[in-house]
C-alpha cells in the first residue's frame, strides 16, 4: 500500500487575540506575586491563606506550566497530503487527526463566528454536531464527511481549498 506523505499545503497558526495574551499573563503575574509573597517572604495572601504546599502547586501548574504550555507551545497545525488534510492541536493532539478524501463527501471555505456558532475558539462541538479547530479569526475551511462536519479555521481560506482541490484531482 502507497503511504501517501507529500504535503501541498500547511498552516501554523499561533494564538494572536490580545484578550488571550492578557488573560495568560494576567493569571500568571498574580500566581508570581502570590508565591513570593507567601512563600518567599512569608507574608500569608488573604484572611484564610492557602497551605504553602498548596501554593507551591499551584504556583508551578499556574505560574509555570500553564503559561508556557499555553503561549509557547499551542499551535495549530494543518496540512493538506496527497490522501487528505492532517490537524495537529499541540500540546493536545499527540499525533496528527486525519480527514482522508476518501471519506470527504464535499468541503468549502466559508467565514463564520467562532462565538456565535461554536462559543469560542479552540476544539469546540456545537448542537448542531459539528467540531471546530480554531485558534484566530473567523475564516475557515468546512468539511462534511457521513457522520461528521469539521471546521477548520484557516488564515488563508482560498490557498488551503486550492491545495484540497489539487490532491482531491489527483486522488
Amino acid at each position: 500500500m502507497k503511504k501517501h506523505t507529500n504535503v501541498l499545503y500547511r498552516e501554523i497558526q499561533r494564538p494572536r487575540n490580545v484578550l488571550w495574551w492578557v488573560f495568560i499573563l494576567a493569571e500568571t503575574v498574580f500566581m508570581w506575586y502570590w508565591f513570593m509573597k507567601q512563600i518567599i517572604f512569608g507574608i500569608p495572601v488573604g484572611d484564610n491563606p492557602a497551605p504553602d504546599v498548596l501554593t507551591i502547586i499551584a504556583w508551578l501548574v499556574f505560574g509555570i506550566a500553564f503559561p508556557v504550555l499555553m503561549l509557547g507551545v499551542l499551535k495549530l497545525t494543518a496540512e493538506v497530503r496527497e490522501d487528505g488534510v492532517y490537524l495537529r492541536y499541540a500540546p493536545f493532539h499527540f499525533r496528527y487527526k486525519q480527514f482522508l478524501f476518501k471519506k470527504i463527501r464535499h468541503y468549502e471555505s466559508m467565514t463564520y463566528s467562532p462565538i456565535k456558532r461554536f462559543g469560542g475558539w479552540g476544539v469546540r462541538l456545537n448542537f448542531d454536531g459539528e467540531t471546530a479547530y480554531n485558534l484566530s479569526g473567523k475564516e475557515g475551511i468546512k468539511i462534511e464527511m457521513q457522520y461528521e462536519t469539521v471546521v477548520i479555521g484557516t488564515q488563508r481560506p482560498e490557498e488551503f481549498k486550492k491545495a484540497m482541490d489539487k490532491a482531491r484531482e489527483a486522488d
